[in-house]
């Protein structure tokens, strides 16, 4: 089902699923902060409306704090606040075009089924791993079972309405698909490769002299267990490894490309013959042993392989801009009354 993000006005819109997890953690360049874009400021103290739409609802103080909420649970920490009025006005637009999209079910006489509603309603429940869990998150969130219930019900009727909406209109051919790969060879043309592993012994970057040289003696001492065969690289990465997304796995970083980490790393792991185990690297994360594996000399990929990745993509992209027409059509055919 087609859904818009955040665009439920209750917590039953938010996924529980952990975003995908990102490869090569602690070894990957650092990226920098982007800029904060400009505003109108939010007011401190919110009045008790905060938006009309069409002149008859209403988005509430409330409600918008609800949903700036939810969303701080979803990003697992609260808003910062030099961040704090581009995401009060970024979720006031999700519920108003919510409430938008929720009139527009009404007027297309669009229904939400009550066992579609129950069904939602227990793969929520189903995505904790207890009933008191669950009973907790309600209880966080500030709602009862009947007020999610009812949430649900309009997120279902709000689902419902994109989908009648988008659906006819994507329209997607082969051709399409096979056009794009023709004329974009360079994203499809993969360097070449090194499927690594390591051990990472973490220092924090206000370590000491005798902390660091601690790290440094336990990674050496490792090093030599894996070089003498008295111990399993892989063993060892997961009892020692403080890189915890890679410890569980053995210390499997997957296939690197030349300039994918950082420099000292990268130098390393690049200077090594498959099986080869590398000296400890020192890396602003720590200290590192490296297990080479086996090289890639890359090339262009088959489009076979890549055919649905791009068919996803495109559509995602049509789905985006469909979205973004029906949305402003809405807003241009409506009245929206902002209050803050």
């Amino acid at each position: 089902m087609i859904t818009i993000a955040l665009y439920g006005c209750s917590s039953a819109a938010q996924d529980n699923d952990p975003p995908p997890a990102v490869k090569n953690t602690h070894a990957a360049l650092p990226k920098d902060s982007p800029s904060i874009p400009s505003v109108k400021p939010v007011p401190s103290i919110l009045p008790p409306i905060v938006a009309r739409v069409n002149g008859s609802t209403t988005v509430t103080r409330e409600e918008l704090e609800r949903a700036v909420r939810a969303n701080e649970t979803k990003a697992g920490q609260v808003v910062p606040p030099q961040f704090r009025d581009q995401v009060y006005r970024r979720v006031l637009d999700q519920l108003i075009d919510f409430h938008l999209l929720l009139e527009e079910s009404t007027r297309r006489q669009v229904v939400a089924a009550s066992d579609e509603v129950e069904s939602e309603i227990a793969r929520i429940r189903n995505s904790y791993p207890t009933a008191q869990a669950f009973d907790e998150q309600l209880r966080e969130w500030g709602t009862s079972l009947e007020a999610l219930r009812e949430e649900t019900r309009k997120d279902l009727l709000v689902a419902k309405t994109i989908e009648m909406e988008l659906e006819p209109a994507l329209n997607l051919t082969n051709g399409t698909v096979q056009a794009f790969y023709d004329q974009h060879p360079g994203q499809f043309n993969t360097g070449k490769s090194i499927h690594a592993s390591h051990i990472l012994i973490g220092t924090s970057p206000n370590a000491s002299p005798t902390e660091r040289g601690q790290s440094l003696e336990t990674a050496r001492e490792l090093r030599e267990k894996v070089i003498a065969g008295t111990a399993d690289f892989a063993e060892l990465a997961r009892e020692y490894s403080t890189d915890e997304e890679t410890a569980s796995n053995g210390g499997d970083l997957g296939a690197i490309e030349r300039g994918q980490t950082v420099e000292p790393f990268d130098t390393a792991l690049f200077a090594l013959q498959t099986g080869e185990i590398s000296p400890v690297v020192e890396s602003p994360f720590g200290f590192h042993i490296i297990k080479a594996g086996q090289r890639q000399e890359g090339g262009i990929t088959p489009f076979q392989q890549v055919r649905d990745q791009i068919r996803s993509m495109l559509l995602q992209q049509e789905r985006q801009l469909l979205m973004s027409t029906f949305l402003a059509n809405l807003r241009k055919a409506g009245n929206v009354e902002i209050l803050i």
